[in-house]
């Protein structure tokens, strides 16, 4: 950072993003999930995670769609779907069930409205992982169905006594229905910095440059 001030970095860069930061985001994903993504056509970074959240249901959201939230969850979720014009629906995550998502619940509130899943694993604030039979579960039940998972994957590395996260985009038959959510906030200790990205599938590209009033 200092470099970059001592370099004269200091100016308007491109909306969305550096193409280094955009490259080097790539490469994280594929180093910390083996996932394979083009820095160009996958990713944009954002003025923290709280934008990319913002934008992620701006660019989705119809009136009227459902939205699953795992509650308890962060408090932007529920006032972006409401803003988008979204309805949420909302589904308890019990201790008794080492917070994991109970899939005959989820099955029972799926309808066909429901436009998008909210995932936040490791979960903000309850600190719950979801595991990969969990999140394989509800793979299976969104199979033939055009809902899409939005993976807020901001606290990825807090994880303990050997447990590990996972991207739902790893998962094969999601993968291309997932909208991946970080931020440098947490894991890299800089909230003031205000950065944060969305990774996104090739085919939601443009949608989510013209929410964002960018050119595409």
């Amino acid at each position: 950072a200092i470099y970059s001030i001592e370099q004269g970095k200091t100016f308007y860069t491109a909306n969305r993003g550096l193409s280094e930061l955009r490259k080097e985001i790539c490469r994280y994903q594929k180093r910390k999930f083996n996932l394979d993504y083009e820095y160009d056509k996958n990713c944009i970074v954002t003025v923290g995670g709280s934008e990319a959240i913002d934008l992620a249901f701006r660019a989705i959201i119809n009136p009227g769609d459902e939205v699953i939230l795992l509650q308890p969850s962060y408090v932007a979720y529920t006032p972006g779907v409401v803003l988008s014009g979204g309805k949420t629906v909302d589904i308890i995550l019990k201790e008794e069930n080492e917070f994991q998502i109970d899939l005959k619940e989820l099955k029972s509130l799926i309808t066909d409205k429901t436009k998008m899943i909210v995932i936040c694993s490791p979960n903000n604030p309850i600190g719950g992982v979801l595991t990969k039979e969990n999140l394989e579960g509800v793979a299976e039940l969104l199979e033939g169905k055009d809902i899409l998972i939005v993976s807020d994957e901001v606290y990825e590395r807090y994880v303990y006594d050997g447990m590990k996260a996972v991207s739902p985009a790893t998962i094969p038959s999601i993968r291309e229905k997932t909208i991946i959510i970080n931020a440098f906030s947490k894991m890299f200790s800089m909230t003031g910095w205000r950065l944060g990205y969305i990774i996104t599938p090739e085919k939601y590209w443009e949608t989510f440059f013209i929410h964002a009033g960018f050119q595409v």
